[in-house]
């Protein structure tokens, strides 16, 4: 076909769909068909990759059914990519993933078993008579214990697919999965739920309010009572409950908790703020390590006058963010848990501060990073592994670098050979340097350390996202799920922890194999160093 003249691919794809052509009656046209398509269209597999989920489902539908009348073996992985992507129907992901099993494929079992049955499920949710729902329009028995047996992300995905086109049924759905939403997936509960524009829904998260103490989750409420209210739906004005713990007989309220980014021997600073029964804080200055634990603690008091000059003391050259109290109070006791593991001491003042840090009662499955990017970003993220080196130039991430003890040796080893007066090709020389470099990822990479590193980038993801670097957090998250891989090898084409790597071993190579001290906040964003710039603020 003459390229001026060609149709957009997606045309294309379309008017297949409307010739209604039962390929799986006849797979010699379907090969046919994809020959022809790969043919004219070169970029096919890279559209499908990206812009599969864009088509519109009878589009969809006539691309799986080629592919199942005439399988391509290199289009197997986009089968497990759609089955995964909770941006398709639920039908559509359901007969992917069967495709890939039948094209032998490796499939989790488990996944694919509940994905049929929430495809299943809600085929009958919309053919089923008499209603589903009781005279109290719930989720009447057997529906809501066949909708109790599927995964909670899936009975999420069941009411999302629903929608506003069965509006009381998706309430009724939502009612029934409220219990089991917590974390980020009471984030994605009150999404869903913005978008059922009843007063069931404005009722039903104006309870959710009255009961939580999550800032984040309270936040994502007030939005969606907006949403509602802007599409019609009247409520009254619910006020949040505050986060508070009780200390002796007086309620005293968290006010604030604070955090630094985390510099390159893995520390950070937080500070909590607590109110006093009489008026003034109770302030508690913790720093921890992702590594060892807490490594210092320290209490202040401070009242209403002199709070403002103390933030502005310990706010520095650096930034600090705010950060949701409970998350503050988890990542503290993940702290505490470290010392624990690696029989660090812990500071006797951190004891003293119990009463100012209180304990969280919400348990975070994942980094909170999670739960404040959307989909889409999370999407985007997965493209963002090749900006590693970028990343490492970002004035937050100045100091970091592979532990200097262990990496040392590797350094001094590549400094000799590249030194040494021994006369040898190249190319056996490029081998020996390779081999030094396998072996250091190997030591420094392990599985406890992949965690932890995994961990100070989520972290840093979150640092990002709230000074305003919106795309150097999606870098930080995509170079944190690069490290779920355990092969030292792919591990050393990884391009973060390749980076890294080369950045510690030249470092290494530079200096005496006395090696240095990192300080903690030694490098901050701006370039101060340990000399010569402001000394990091202990109070």
């Amino acid at each position: 076909m003459d390229t001026a003249t060609k149709s957009p691919l997606a045309a294309r794809i379309g008017a297949l769909a409307e010739t209604g052509i039962d390929f799986s009656s006849a797979p010699d046209e379907a090969r046919t068909t994809l020959h022809s398509l790969r043919q004219e269209y070169p970029e096919l597999r890279k559209f499908l990759e990206h812009r599969f989920a864009r088509l519109s489902a009878a589009q969809q539908q006539v691309v799986l059914a080629l592919l199942e009348a005439a399988p391509a073996s290199d289009l197997v992985p986009l089968l497990r990519q759609w089955s995964r992507n909770a941006a398709l129907p639920l039908h559509t992901r359901a007969r992917a993933i069967e495709m890939q099993e039948h094209g032998n494929g490796p499939v989790d079992t488990a996944y694919r078993d509940g994905l049929v049955q929430a495809a299943r499920f809600l085929h009958q949710l919309h053919t089923t008579e008499p209603s589903p729902l009781d005279e109290n329009d719930a989720l009447a028995s057997p529906w809501s214990e066949a909708l109790a047996q599927l995964p909670l992300d899936l009975r999420l995905d069941v009411a999302r697919e629903l929608g506003v086109e069965h509006a009381a049924l998706t309430l009724a759905v939502l009612r029934t999965i409220r219990p089991a939403a917590s974390g980020r997936d009471a984030l994605i509960f009150v999404e869903a739920l913005a978008d059922i524009p009843l007063t069931g829904s404005a009722l039903l998260l104006q309870e959710i309010l009255g009961e939580t103490a999550d800032k984040g989750l309270q936040k994502a409420i007030k939005k969606a009572l907006h949403r509602l209210k802007v599409q019609g739906v009247t409520f009254a004005e619910v006020q949040p409950k505050r986060h508070t713990v009780v200390v002796g007989t007086v309620a005293h309220r968290l006010e604030k908790c604070l955090a630094s980014f985390i510099d390159g021997a893995g520390e950070r600073m937080f500070l909590l703020i607590r109110t006093k029964p009489m008026g003034g804080y109770n302030l508690a200055y913790l720093v921890i390590n992702y590594g060892t634990g807490i490594r210092y603690a320290l209490g202040l008091q401070a009242s209403k006058r002199e709070l403002p000059e103390i933030l502005e003391k310990v706010r520095g050259p650096a930034p600090l963010i705010e950060i949701e109290p409970s998350y503050c109070q988890y990542q503290i006791a993940l702290a505490h848990q470290m010392n624990l593991e690696t029989n660090t001491p812990v500071p006797e003042e951190y004891f003293t501060l119990r009463d100012i840090i209180g304990e969280g009662n919400t348990t975070f499955e994942r980094a909170i990073i999670y739960s404040v990017l959307s989909e889409a970003d999370l999407e985007a993220a997965k493209t963002y592994d090749t900006y590693a080196d970028d990343l490492l130039k970002l004035p937050e991430f100045a100091g970091w670098m592979l532990p200097e003890p262990i990496i040392q040796k590797y350094g001094d080893a590549l400094r000799e050979i590249e030194q040494s007066q021994i006369v040898v090709s190249p190319a056996l020389q490029q081998e020996r340097m390779n081999e030094i470099r396998t072996r250091a990822m190997e030591e420094v990479l392990g599985e406890r350390s992949r965690r932890l590193m995994r961990m100070r980038l989520e972290e840093m993801a979150y640092y990002l996202l709230r000074t305003d670097h919106h795309r150097e957090a999606l870098w930080a998250v995509a170079a944190a799920q690069s490290l779920e891989d355990d092969n030292p090898h792919r591990l050393q084409r990884n391009p973060f922890a390749g980076a890294l790597l080369e950045r510690s071993l030249d470092l290494a190579k530079a200096r005496p194999s006395s090696g240095r001290i990192i300080l903690p906040f030694s490098h901050l964003p701006g370039g101060e160093g340990s000399s010569g710039g402001t000394p990091r603020l202990i109070i």
